[in-house]
């Protein structure tokens, strides 16, 4: 449980440093970027609207900070909070004289930053949404005076903005890129080619984590384990071509019957494990058993053979912290009801409950003829 505490409160932390660094960014470039383009524009005139618009600024920020702290700004709802920025940097410009200051350049970190979460497509229309906001406060800044107004200049910003917003695009879509290929490798690291179920190497690493888990919720954690019947006899008989076949329908008929939240794992060869959370040994005995009624009602149909043949499987099921409080000693009384299942006339469902049972009778019996 403290293990499950600690990692909980660490991945909060976590979460929670990003967020702050970005709220004293926004505070750093109101109450200590601004006011210096203030400083060096050169228009204390202008001193009074500034300051009006800056304390405007300051309580926007201020709201900012409490909903984006405590998370109630995410996804979608949080892109407008750029597009506001935007327009407040040019209002900003609009006091300091327009294509006199260089406040503009706060632009492209607003757009950097979007563009860090978001696609090419939301790029392209906040890229927009700025070279046409930042081009008419400029010119309003002139006050209908565009005689002398250096158009040229006002342009060549906008192409600035434009190769910005192509740049970030550009490396979005090369991160994107690189991002699925980890994507891709680190699922087939993890997924065994043929069924498509998680490996061995999935199912070690999430075994102990599915046991914490467990331990942390109070809540049961069952252990199925299945194991083809007489699959070496199929696979001698009818070739490797049909076994693979066999192998991928039952990890098919698998994924059909559990919940997204179960974790389906081809353990080895012919045997499967199911690791299933929150459900009592009942109902974890009833998803076994409609797994192995599903298999036996499948006809394999042999390739360049008129004939089908029926193929059925045994399970052994044992359910943490029920049968022991050491997770791997679940998975081996899991297999020993599966033993039990095979050597009991096969095709068959068998709880660790039975062979303790069977175990004491045994006990019982011995006691009496001694």
């Amino acid at each position: 449980m403290d293990i499950i505490n600690d990692s909980v409160i660490e991945k909060k932390l976590k979460s929670i440093e990003p967020k702050k660094g970005y709220v004293f960014v926004r505070w750093g470039l109101l109450l200590l970027i601004i006011p210096i383009f203030l400083i060096v524009s050169g228009k204390p005139f202008l001193y009074v609207r500034f300051w009006f618009v800056f304390a405007f600024a300051s309580v926007y920020n201020v709201v900012f900070s409490i909903l984006y702290l405590k998370s109630k700004l995410a996804g979608k709802n949080f892109g407008f909070i750029f597009y506001a920025d935007i327009l407040l940097v040019s209002i900003f410009s609009y006091f300091l004289g327009g294509l006199q200051s260089d406040i503009y350049v706060l632009l492209f970190f607003i757009i950097a930053y979007y563009g860090t979460s978001r696609d090419v497509s939301s790029i392209t229309k906040i890229s927009i949404f700025t070279i046409i906001t930042y081009c008419v406060l400029s010119l309003l800044s002139e006050g209908g005076n565009l005689a002398g107004f250096n158009f040229l200049k006002l342009a060549i910003r906008g192409m600035f903005i434009i190769f910005t917003a192509y740049g970030i695009s550009s490396i979005i879509i090369q991160v994107k890129i690189y991002d699925e290929m980890h994507k891709r490798e680190f699922k087939r690291a993890r997924t065994d080619k043929l069924t498509g179920l998680a490996n061995r190497h999935y199912f070690d690493q999430k075994l102990e984590e599915e046991a914490l888990y467990a331990e942390y919720s109070g809540k049961p954690l069952n252990v199925l384990m299945f194991d083809i019947d007489n699959f070496k006899v199929y696979n001698d008989s009818y070739g490797h071509i049909e076994g693979d076949k066999l192998l991928s329908l039952f990890g098919n008929i698998i994924l059909q019957s559990i919940r997204k939240t179960d974790i389906p794992v081809r353990y080895g060869g012919e045997e499967f494990i199911i690791l299933i959370r929150d459900l009592d040994l009942e109902m974890a005995k009833n998803v076994g058993d409609r797994i192995r009624n599903q298999l036996e009602k499948e006809n394999m149909s042999l390739e360049n053979k008129k004939d089908s043949v029926k193929v059925t499987v045994s399970c052994g099921i044992a359910q943490f912290p029920k049968h022991s409080d050491n997770i791997k000693k679940v998975v081996e009384y899991a297999d020993k009801a599966l033993y039990h299942a095979k050597r009991t006339g096969k095709n068959k469902v068998v709880c660790y409950d039975e062979v303790l049972q069977l175990e004491h009778e045994l006990e019982v019996n011995k006691a009496k003829t001694s």
